[in-house]
């Protein structure tokens, strides 16, 4: 028995030997043989993906960074508009949301002024592939969507130069962002979908984001806005930096789209089979003449629900923590069904309640549990709801 035992370990130790030489070998193989080469058009719309768009390149070769331009103010001014035409697709568990909107940018380039009388006109206007040539060839400050879930994203440009050298950047946008949601007042919680830029290659002394009031004038909703499931509140804008690899502050600016829930469907789909839950129980060990142990079946079967119930919202809002209103309404639920039981066994349990106490105690006492734990409870869930939905 010890050499069959002995046999079947050397097999398995000469098994384990030949797959192991078996994936170095692939493995090396692999490693040798690499990724295959980017083409030349790719390798180009890789580099402009990575480096932005105030970026020169010719073919493989590096990319080439514009200097500021000269006859300004430092740190240059760039002002900062964004105007919303829809969102999409909201998903709270996963943190995303799909938003349609443009990007404005504006700043001012003396080297880029020209004559109007001797073009005929004031402005210059630039679209689609020729706004991304003429992009490639001046200064821009090389603006980040820093919460893009697809990096390789890129808005449709539009450019505008006018006679005083004063650019208009533009692109249109309908990607998916990262956004972080905060669910402790859900259904009747208040969102910040949020669209972070920052300006990946100039320092806080080289560029900084401003909001004028041309800037305000451009940014705001699309009349008539409607989100399915929430409500558009307003466009909020918060500047500030961020500190990069090699130790600079980078400026940023975050424009943040608030929107509040609507929480009618949300209220029906969380109340309703937690009521239930406890609504038969409840009838069965106050109103029902039932021995102890179908009512401790019943809550038996009312906690399991629950536990079931806090499962499924767990995984349908995994943001949801123990602060929440969610939390709380069913954690209040377990404190609900612990009374009852507890109840069940003594006050509503002639065996054990006649040692209790006289029978005469015993019966106002049921009585008064008869209706003051059901509108104590129910008052108790009003009140934290209410609570709740005004202070959001």
């Amino acid at each position: 028995m010890f050499r069959f035992v002995r046999r079947c370990i050397t097999l398995g130790f000469a098994v384990l030997l030949v797959v192991a030489l078996t994936l170095l070998g692939s493995f090396q193989t692999a490693t040798a043989s690499g990724p295959p080469p980017l083409s030349k058009t790719k390798l180009q719309t890789a580099v402009l993906q990575q480096s932005g768009v105030g970026v020169v390149t010719t073919g493989p070769t590096a990319p080439v960074i514009l200097p500021l331009p000269a006859n300004t103010p430092t740190p240059l001014p760039v002002g900062v508009a964004l105007f919303l035409t829809g969102i999409a697709k909201i998903n709270d568990q996963a943190g995303t949301y799909e938003g349609n909107f443009d990007l404005r940018l504006r700043w001012r380039d003396p080297g880029l002024a020209f004559d109007a009388k001797a073009n005929g006109t004031d402005r210059q206007e630039y679209g689609g592939d020729a706004a991304a040539d003429k992009l490639a060839t001046i200064w821009t400050p090389r603006i980040t969507l820093a919460n893009l879930v697809d990096k390789t994203a890129q808005g449709r440009p539009g450019l505008f130069i006018y006679a005083d050298g004063s650019v208009v950047y533009v692109q249109r946008f309908r990607t998916t962002f990262e956004s972080k949601f905060k669910l402790a007042a859900f259904p009747f919680d208040t969102q910040d979908l949020t669209v972070r830029l920052l300006s990946s290659k100039y320092s806080v002394n080289e560029v900084a984001f401003i909001q004028e009031q041309q800037d305000v004038n451009a940014s705001g909703f699309k009349d008539g806005l409607k989100i399915s499931g929430w409500t558009p509140k307003r466009l909020e804008f918060a500047a500030s930096r961020s500190r990069g690899w090699n130790g600079e502050f980078v400026p940023e600016i975050e424009a943040r789209i608030l929107i509040k829930r609507v929480p009618d469907a949300h209220l029906i789909a969380v109340l309703t089979p937690f009521l239930l839950a406890l609504l038969v129980p409840t009838m069965i060990t106050l109103y029902a003449n039932e021995p102890p142990a179908p009512r401790l079946a019943s809550w038996a079967g009312a906690i399991l629900g629950m536990v079931a119930l806090s499962f499924t919202f767990s995984v349908r809002y995994p943001a949801l923590d123990s602060d929440s209103l969610i939390s709380q309404v069913i954690a209040s639920g377990f404190g609900y069904a612990t009374i009852m039981v507890l109840l069940t066994v003594t006050v509503f349990n002639p065996v054990v309640a006649t040692r209790l106490a006289n029978k005469y105690v015993i019966q106002e006492l049921a009585g008064y549990f008869r209706w003051s734990l059901p509108v104590g409870f129910l008052a108790f869930l009003t009140t934290r709801t209410l609570l709740t939905a005004l202070s959001w």
